[in-house]
């Protein structure tokens, strides 16, 4: 079997674990958890307490703030 090298935005997202608080688009999020879109794209969950979505790991790295 054939090994497969992990994409850079899955890697990117290596410090980004589920349960942490982020800020993103200026508002406070939890990571539900990390996943991958149908596309193959890396994914994060994002909740607040009036929301929750699917977002690619290129928008959420361009939007989160440190």
């Amino acid at each position: 079997m054939e090994k497969i090298d992990p994409q850079r935005d899955h890697e990117c997202l290596h410090e980004y674990y589920p349960g942490l608080q982020v800020m993103f688009s200026g508002q406070s999020y939890t990571i539900q958890r990390r996943t991958t879109l149908a596309s193959g794209e890396a994914a994060v969950v994002l909740q607040s307490a009036t929301e929750q979505f699917e977002i690619s790991a290129k928008q959420f790295l361009a939007g989160v703030q440190h």
